[in-house]
C-alpha cells in the first residue's frame, strides 16, 4: 500500500515536472523582449559590435526570424552591407516557409499560449526587409537589385492581404512606391518611375484615411517634373493646380539631387494586458468557439451581467503609444536649407494593423483560455492534485504574444536637397517639437555630378 502511495506521489511529482517544463518553453517566445534589452542599448549608442555579441541565437524556429532580422538591421547601420542582405535573405525564406502552420504548433499554441509558435512576422516588418535590402543594393552599387526589392514588397503585401483572416488597411506601401519611383528615375526609367509615382500617390491618400497621414510634398514636384518630361501636359496642369506646384520652366537643369532616408526612434512595443470575461451560468462551455465568439462580443460591448459564474482571465497583447522625440528633420548644405517630410508612419501602420487583428487575437485568446479552464474544472473532478496542476499549468502558460521586430525606427523622413555639381557638405538634423535639435549628422563629404542622383540615409535613436 505504502509502496503504492509512493509510485503515486512520485507519478504526480513527474507530471508536475512536465507540466512546469511546458510552462516554462511556453514563456521563452514572451520574454523575447527581455532579451533584447542588452542589444537595443548598445544600438542607441552605436555600438554595432556590442549589439550584435548581445543577440541570443534561438534554439529552435520560436524566435529565428526575428533573430535574422535583428541582425540583419544591425549590419545595414554597421556598414556590413553584403552581410545585411544574406541575413534580410534568410530572413525571407525563413517567413515563407513558416506560412505553413505545423499543425502541432497550433494544437500546442492554444494549450499554452501563441509564443510557442514560430514567429512569422507582421505584415510591415515584411515588407521593411525589402526596403532595407533596396537600400543595402544601393551602397552596393547595384541599382537594379534595389528596383527588384521594390517590387518584391508590394507584391508580398498584396499576396498577404489576399490570404490573411482579417481585412487590412495596410494593402499597399505608398512609401515603398514612392521609393521605387525615386529608383527608377535614378536610372533613367522614366515611365516605370511615372507609375510608381501615381501608385505612391493613391497610397498616400489611403494612408490619410487609414493612418492619418498626408502625402509627402516632395511627391507632387516629382509628380509634375516628371509628367513634364513625359509630355503629359494634362497631367502637368491637373497635379500643379491640385497641389499648388509650379513646373520647372523646360530645358532647365536645376543641379544635383540628393535625397535622404532618415530613420528616428523605435517603433512601439507590445505589453501584455490582463482583461477579465464572463462565463454566464447558462453558456455551453463545451462549444469552445462558440462560446468565445461570444465572449469577444462581451468584451467588445460591456455591460453589468446578472448571473456570472466564473470570470475568465486572459493575456492580450497591446500596444501602448509613446511620443516620439523628433517632430521635423532639416538638411543644410553650403547656406541652402530643405526640410525633410514624414514618409512612413511605422507606429500608426502597427498600431492599426493591429487594432484590426485584434478580435482575432481575442477569440483565439479566449478559446484558449476556456480550453484551460474546461481542462481544470475535469481534472479537479477525478482528483484534487490533479486539479491543482492542471490550474497551475494553466495559469503558468497564461501569456501574451509580445514578441516584434524590436530595433526597427518608429519613422521614416524623405528629404531633398538641390546642389550644384562638384564637392559639398552636407548636415542631417533631428528636430524636436520646441525646435531644438536633438541629433546632427554630418555626412562624409559628398561629389557630385551633373545627372546622378545621390542617396544616402542614416539613423537618429532618440
Amino acid at each position: 500500500m505504502n509502496r503504492r502511495k509512493g509510485s503515486s506521489w512520485r507519478g504526480w511529482v513527474r507530471l508536475g515536472a512536465a507540466l512546469l517544463l511546458a510552462a516554462a518553453i511556453a514563456g521563452c517566445g514572451a520574454a523575447y523582449a527581455r532579451s533584447m534589452k542588452g542589444p537595443l542599448k548598445r544600438l542607441q549608442f552605436r555600438d554595432y559590435e556590442g549589439a550584435l555579441g548581445k543577440l541570443e541565437k534561438p534554439l529552435g524556429n520560436t524566435n529565428k526570424l526575428l533573430y535574422r532580422l535583428e541582425r540583419g538591421l544591425i549590419h545595414h547601420y554597421q556598414g556590413g552591407f553584403q552581410e545585411s542582405n544574406r541575413q534580410f535573405d534568410k530572413a525571407e525564406r525563413l517567413a515563407e516557409r513558416l506560412e505553413t502552420r505545423s499543425v502541432s504548433r497550433e494544437v500546442a499554441a492554444l494549450l499554452t499560449n501563441d509564443a510557442i509558435r514560430p514567429y512569422r512576422g507582421e505584415e510591415l516588418e515584411r515588407v521593411l526587409i525589402h526596403y532595407y535590402r533596396a537600400l543595402n543594393y544601393r551602397y552596393l552599387q547595384d541599382p537594379q537589385g534595389a528596383l527588384v526589392e521594390c517590387r518584391k514588397a508590394n507584391i508580398m503585401l498584396a499576396a498577404a492581404a489576399a490570404k490573411a483572416e482579417y481585412e487590412l488597411s495596410y494593402r499597399n506601401d505608398a512609401f515603398i512606391q514612392y521609393m521605387a519611383g525615386l529608383f527608377f528615375e535614378a536610372e533613367e526609367e522614366w515611365n516605370d518611375a511615372y507609375i510608381s509615382y501615381k501608385d505612391a500617390l493613391k497610397g498616400y491618400a489611403a494612408y490619410e484615411t487609414a493612418f492619418g497621414m498626408s502625402m509627402p510634398p516632395v511627391l507632387a514636384r516629382d509628380l509634375v517634373q516628371l509628367a513634364q518630361r513625359l509630355g503629359y501636359d494634362d497631367d502637368v496642369t491637373e497635379y500643379s493646380e491640385r497641389y499648388g506646384v509650379e513646373p520647372p520652366p523646360p530645358g532647365v537643369t536645376e543641379g544635383c539631387e540628393v535625397t535622404i532616408f532618415a530613420e528616428s526612434g523605435f517603433i512601439a512595443r507590445k505589453s501584455e494586458k490582463e482583461i477579465k470575461v464572463p462565463i454566464l451560468e447558462d453558456d455551453d462551455t463545451g462549444n469552445i468557439w462558440r462560446l468565445s465568439d461570444h465572449m469577444v462580443h462581451r468584451y467588445q460591448h460591456p455591460r453589468t451581467y446578472a448571473k456570472v459564474k466564473h470570470w475568465l482571465k486572459v493575456a492580450l497583447p497591446e500596444y501602448r503609444p509613446s511620443s516620439p522625440k523628433v517632430h521635423g528633420v532639416r538638411l543644410s548644405s553650403g547656406g541652402q536649407t530643405a526640410s525633410a517630410s514624414l514618409a512612413e508612419d511605422l507606429n500608426a501602420i502597427a498600431f492599426k494593423n493591429f487594432s484590426e487583428k485584434k478580435s482575432t487575437i481575442l477569440l483565439r485568446t479566449a478559446a484558449r483560455a476556456l480550453a484551460k479552464h474546461t481542462m481544470t474544472a475535469v481534472a479537479e473532478d477525478k482528483n484534487e492534485v490533479l486539479g491543482w496542476l492542471a490550474n497551475l499549468f494553466g495559469t503558468a502558460t497564461e501569456a501574451a504574444d509580445t514578441r516584434g521586430w524590436l530595433a526597427l525606427p518608429g519613422e521614416i523622413w524623405v528629404g531633398r536637397i538641390t546642389l550644384p555639381p562638384g564637392t559639398h557638405d552636407l548636415l542631417l538634423e533631428f528636430i524636436d517639437a520646441r525646435g531644438r535639435v536633438v541629433e546632427e549628422h554630418p555626412f562624409p563629404t559628398l561629389h557630385l555630378r551633373l545627372g546622378e542622383p545621390a542617396f544616402l540615409s542614416h539613423r537618429c535613436f532618440q
